[in-house]
């Protein structure tokens, strides 16, 4: 037992930073609250100032919030900055919008009008919202839009020369981003919001919060302040409610970056993602929706990230609406490309009853979310978790519920717990024993690297080529290709889960720089056996290239729902769309159905992918309990199981390798014990009991 010794200290008095962490707005400004979660044994809170009428310029505010924080450092914790009123982070209270009404959000208002247009003839058309754009001619033939915005009169009605055939008219409108969209929706207030587009608006945010904290607590800031929270900021050019008509993000820059970068009018890749319509309509649709992903990492998560940096800070948050696919696109453009931009990345997580957690219908967002910090480097990912649903029916969560969720946190990745929970009939003897079991529990899946050997791939280029933004709530497309998008991504993750199989979630820019090395694709320090990629009937061309590349290496390609048949690059078939067709028919890759997609694991998936194996007494497999396996420098396999039932689970765990000794950790002990197994083909196999919503560590050496 010798390797495992050297966690006995820090699992047995683990750092108290790895407890949870309150989240108290306003709170960080009462000095007396910090008694209080000292004798809890928090890791410290999440916390802000108060906004007052005169903020930012509250004198006793700051002072007061300044004085607060630091009695938290005084008693050994730590705080996080919430950077916002409320929720949506990104104009501090309103303050940035009301101060600067120049940097309010505008949206492109889609008018397509339903009725064809015969020429030549002089054809009269009110138009809609606030400031005409563009006005378009669209062929019914085919072909690429006609301008005609100039037909506008300066009473704001169109007279347009229609020449000869048969036409649609495309108006599109700027308006100020605010009636049905989140601006409107939100917990907090109506207020209008930022573009994340803008720089100028993220630098006005970070003026009036960052740097406000920065001039009373930079002394903290990397020592007793750890990180800068951003609360579900987005783009939010789409409607919760029921739209009149579907909206494009906006910026008055749009125009001209975008033809700079794509050389071609920025109205032609509008009316391709609106419509459908024009030439090249998949490289268009995906060209508006990559240059709209790279102003968003670049202006919001991007400068935010440079402030933290530069103030010795961690750059921290989460998104809106992480668990839904299309949500991605109209909220970011690309969620992953944003995500990435943190330090340490994020969730919201409402549930906190163990079966809920495990709806398999969305995306696994705690795996999600934690591969950012597994592949990046940071290896630290948050959850804002709560007892939130469980409240919202009137009802008290108990504490097996508690246990229950950071317990399903855990084997998904996450290691830092900031709550909203109601702590509802939980003791103060019961609140620290809880803090203690997840500080022990976050040190010891600090320790090493997940081993993930399997990546289920980011399906950028098809979600942008198929989504079509919609009047529906939510933004939803409901066409059967985004349908299949959605349940695809969702479905080929926890078919993973359901069978204990670590993996992470990469995009297009790992799979291009990855390494070919030893039948694997190499990235730092991942080295994945298998790639599944979820319906991704559209594909840039380096991405194709390396498919092939990495088939011919031996690394097992598996196709999930649609296979490549268009590039990217030109909405064509390209000769490497047709070779990976080839390779499919001859065996070389793999394709399933969306619904086959676990029968295709348990037929091709390469055993060396699993790290390890729980079988029932019964002998069948165990899809609800979950598996986090880590690898240390010298070797020591970290095993941790988590039944999500609500019946307890019994059977064997087999751990793949050779090995001498075998332990338990006892997360609420803090004990470490040696344990007996015995070794069978190539494998270390124990006997395990596991109680409904119960976690178990297990260490090989």
């Amino acid at each position: 037992m010798k390797k495992q010794e050297q966690f006995y200290e820090g699992f047995r008095n683990p750092d108290r930073r790895y407890a949870v962490y309150q989240i108290i707005h306003g709170g960080a400004s009462v000095p007396e609250l910090a008694a209080n979660y000292d004798a809890r044994w928090f890791g410290g809170i999440v916390g802000n100032i108060p906004y007052t009428e005169t903020f930012p310029n509250d004198t006793a505010a700051w002072e007061n919030t300044e004085r607060g924080m630091r009695e938290y450092f005084r008693r050994g914790m730590h705080t996080w900055i919430y950077d916002e009123n409320g929720y949506p982070s990104g104009t501090a209270g309103g303050y940035v919008t009301e101060y600067h009404p120049e940097l309010i959000a505008k949206g492109l208002y889609c008018y397509d009008y339903w009725r064809k247009i015969g020429g030549p003839s002089v054809y009269r058309a009110d138009v809609p919202g606030d400031k005409l754009w563009k006005a378009v001619l669209l062929p019914t033939v085919g072909g690429d839009p006609i301008d005609v915005t100039d037909a506008l009169n300066e009473r704001g009605v169109l007279y347009i020369h229609v020449p000869a055939g048969e036409y649609y008219l495309f108006m599109m409108s700027i308006r100020r981003l605010f009636d049905g969209t989140h601006a409107t929706e939100s917990y907090s207030e109506p207020r209008n919001y930022i573009s994340l587009s803008d720089r100028r608006a993220t630098e006005a945010f970070l003026s009036c919060t960052h740097e406000k904290y920065k001039e009373r607590l930079q002394d903290e800031f990397g020592h007793g302040i750890l990180a800068m929270f951003t609360d579900e900021p987005s783009l939010i050019s789409w409607n919760i409610r029921q739209a009149v008509f579907p909206i494009l993000p906006w910026l008055d820059s749009y125009p001209a970056d975008f033809e700079a970068k794509y050389g071609y009018p920025f109205v032609n890749a509008c009316v391709a993602v609106a419509l459908g319509r024009g030439n090249d309509v998949v490289k268009r649709r995906c060209d508006f929706w990559d240059f709209i992903a790279d102003t968003v990492a670049e202006n919001y998560f991007g400068v935010i990230g440079d402030w933290c940096h530069k103030n010795n800070l961690k750059s921290s948050g989460h998104m809106l609406e992480e668990e839904r696919l299309q949500a991605h696109i109209i909220n970011y453009g690309s969620f992953y490309r944003s995500m990435k931009r943190f330090d340490w990345p994020g969730i919201d997580q409402l549930n906190t009853e163990p079966r809920a957690l495990m709806g398999d219908g969305a995306i696994p967002i705690a795996r999600f979310i934690a591969s950012f910090a597994d592949i990046n480097g940071e290896h630290e990912v948050f959850t804002e978790f709560s007892d939130h649903c469980v409240r919202e029916r009137g009802e008290k969560a108990g504490l097996d519920c508690y246990y229950g969720s950071v317990n399903w946190h855990l084997a998904m990745g996450v290691n830092n717990f900031t709550s909203y929970y109601s702590w509802d009939g939980i003791s103060v003897e019961e609140q620290n024993a809880f803090n203690h079991y997840t500080a022990r529990s976050g040190y010891l899946l600090r320790q090493g690297k997940r081993d993930s050997r399997a990546a289920v791939f980011y399906p950028e280029a098809a979600m942008w080529a198929h989504y079509t933004p919609s009047v529906a709530p939510r933004g939803v497309d409901s066409s059967p290709a985004m349908k299949d998008l959605d349940r695809s991504f969702a479905k080929s993750a926890w078919e993973l889960l359901h069978r204990q199989v670590d993996f992470d979630y990469i995009d297009r820019a790992l799979l291009c720089e990855g390494e070919i090395q030893n039948g694997c694709l190499c990235y730092r320090d991942r080295a994945y056996s298998a790639i599944i990629l979820p319906c991704v009937s559209v594909l840039e061309e380096d991405a194709m290239q390396k498919l092939i590349a990495l088939a011919k290496a031996g690394v097992s390609v598996l196709f999930c729902g649609e296979t490549p048949s268009v590039c990217r690059e030109d909405g064509r078939p390209t000769e490497s769309v047709r070779q990976i067709q080839s390779m499919l028919t001859d065996g070389t890759m793999h394709a399933c159905s969306i619904d086959d997609i676990g029968v295709l694991y348990d037929t091709v998936l390469p055993e060396h992918v699993r790290c390890v194996r729980v079988v029932g007494d019964d002998g069948g497999d165990a899809p609800m309990l979950l598996s986090h396996v880590r690898i240390t420098e010298d070797e020591v396999r970290i095993v941790y199981i988590a039944n999500m039932d609500d019946k307890p689970f019994s059977g064997t765990l087999s751990v793949f390798g050779t090995y001498i000794s075998a332990a338990e950790a006892d997360a609420f002990a803090g004990e470490i014990q040696e344990i007996p197994f015995e070794t069978q083909f190539s494998c270390a196999k124990i006997p395990v009991t596991v109680r409904a919503g119960e976690g178990r560590f297990f260490l090989f050496s």
